[in-house]
Parts: C-alpha cells; structure tokens; sequence
C-alpha cells in the first residue's frame, strides 16, 4: 500500500531532527530541472547520490514527492514543499546577508525591490537621507517588473516592494500603503516627428514604431485598453522591452514611441535623451506605494519605511 495512506504523518521533531536546509535546497533543483540526471549534471554529482537524496527527503516526510518516470511529476506534496522550501532559503540567505553585513560594522541589511518608477527620483533621495542618519545600515536593490518583484517578496528573497498599487499588491496578506501619484506617459527620441506637433494625438503614433512592455504585463494591458477607448486598433509592438537602456539607445536612433512613468520620463528628459508628449494614459493605477511583510517591522525596515513617507511627501505636488 502507498505510504501516503498507510504510514502516519512523521512528527515536527522528528522533520527537524532528518530535515536539513541542504535537503531543501536539493529539492529546488529537482524542482528546477524535473529530472535528476539534469539536477545531478547542475550540482555537479552523480545522478545516484541525487535520487539517494529525493528518497531521504521523502522517507523523513513519510510521503511520495515526484512520481518516477522520464521527467519527474511532482505530487501534491512537493508543491506544498516547495512553496515553503524557498520561503526557508530565502530566509536563511537573509540571516547570512545580515551577518556577513554585521561582521563588516553594519548594523542590518534590508532588501529592497522598485519599480523604474521608484528608482529615478523616490529611492535614490531615501537613500541618500539614510546614509546620513544610519550610516551603518545597508541596503541591497533590485529593480523588476511588478510581477516579479511580488514573487520575489513571497519567497522572502525582499524586505520592502516600491511599486504601482496594482491588483498583487491589493490582493496579498502583506501590509501595503500609497505614497504619491505617478502617470504614465508617451515618451520618444529628442528630435522625433512629434515634438513638432503642437497637439500630438493617439492616433499619430500609429504612424510610427512601439516599443511594448511584454503581452502579459498590466501595462501592455492598459496601453491596448486606451487605444481602444479611443476606437483605434492598437499598435503591433516593432520590439517587446523591459530593457530602459536598449529603449534608451533606439529612441535616439529611430522614430519609435514608448510609454513609460512620468517620474522615469522626467529624469531621462532632464539629461535629453529623450522628449516627453502630453499623452498620458487614462486607465492604469496612478498610485504608487510600498508592501512590506509584518505589521511590526524589525527596525531596520521601519527606519526605511518612514525615510520612504517622509520624501515622498517632498516629492508628492502639494
């Protein structure tokens, strides 16, 4: 009989007593690979030793995680491990980041994830405010779509998102809060066409090439709905980019369009590099905000959450 339904469910202590983090870690790269001779070929062992492991892994839960076969297919059991196996990891990497920082004189490390949106005007001047008053707190950032920078939060990979108050962040269990308003606008190359015209309209830039964020992003969305809105087909995208830099360098080498934040927008023109249209869209979320996970943060994310209310009310139009 499967020892699923035959077996009782081994004991907490007895998990932690089998269970190591490295077990965990293994897991993932099943997970990763769904094949162990893959998995074995990544980690640089012998397919063997990492099917040896799969069944500790397994005899220490008392539960099947992957059916055998030519790809491995994971169990109900394995999803459920696995969700959690990478909140652990994504835990212990935070423990030995903080460590590590703490041995070089630091007093914390907090994980910061933005937005573009964030990146060019809010983040910086908190930063900047922090390195003043916490001269010995650090801080690591990414910058990513908003979809991603939300995965990376669950996984416990981020300690605070700077992000567009979308339907991710409304719909989590974790603690949000908006913090300014921000537009996105049509944005092209410093001596594009359009900086000609005294009144550009949506129906102008069907003239000319797109530059779109990928199908499945909110804003590829909203840009589709607005054109729509205004009965017009939308534009098919000349590229697919979330790159600002590649945008960046075609823009002033081609007549193409794009849309992107107006604080993002702001801070490329003010070098210019690029020229700003009064088109903005009507139909996305304007509100930006921060997520962070507990309701009482440790104090090194408190520090930053409040640097974050305090510029972002110098930033925020009165």
């Amino acid at each position: 009989m499967d020892k699923n339904t035959s077996q009782q469910l081994p004991s907490f202590a007895s998990w932690t007593n089998r269970l190591r983090l490295r077990h965990l870690a293994m897991l993932l790269n099943i997970s990763k690979h769904s094949s162990l001779t893959a998995a074995a070929e990544a980690m640089n062992m012998s397919q063997p030793a990492v099917s040896q492991w799969l069944s500790d892994i397994e005899n220490a839960l008392g539960v099947t995680l992957y059916t055998r076969g030519r790809r491995l297919k994971p169990t109900p059991y394995a999803e459920v491990l696995i969700k959690h196996a990478q909140v652990m990891l994504g835990e212990s990497s935070r423990m030995h980041e903080e460590i590590a920082a703490m041995q070089k004189g630091a007093s914390g490390i907090v994980r910061i994830g933005t937005l573009l949106v964030g990146a060019t005007k809010l983040l910086p001047a908190t930063l900047l405010s922090l390195m003043t008053e916490s001269p010995n707190l650090q801080f690591s950032v990414i910058e990513d779509l908003n979809v991603n920078l939300v995965t990376r939060f669950e996984n416990n990979e981020l300690d605070i998102i700077i992000g567009r108050i979308d339907f991710l962040m409304l719909t989590s269990k974790y603690v949000h809060e908006a913090l300014l308003d921000d537009q996105h606008r049509v944005f092209c190359g410093p001596n594009h066409p359009l900086t000609q015209k005294r009144k550009p309209t949506w129906k102008d830039t069907l003239s000319f090439p797109w530059i779109l964020p990928p199908s499945d992003t909110p804003l590829r969305q909203s840009i589709e709905m607005n054109f729509a809105a205004h009965e017009l087909a939308y534009p098919a995208p000349w590229i697919e980019s979330t790159s600002i830099t590649a945008n960046m360098a075609l823009m002033r080498q081609s007549d193409c369009l794009a849309i992107s934040s107006t604080a993002a927008t702001n801070f490329y023109q003010s070098f210019g590099l690029i020229q700003t249209l009064p088109l903005v869209l009507s139909n996305l979320s304007t509100t930006i905000g921060m997520m962070w996970r507990d309701k009482t943060p440790s104090p090194q994310v408190q520090l930053v959450l409040d640097a974050l209310r305090a510029q972002a009310k110098v930033i925020r139009p009165t």
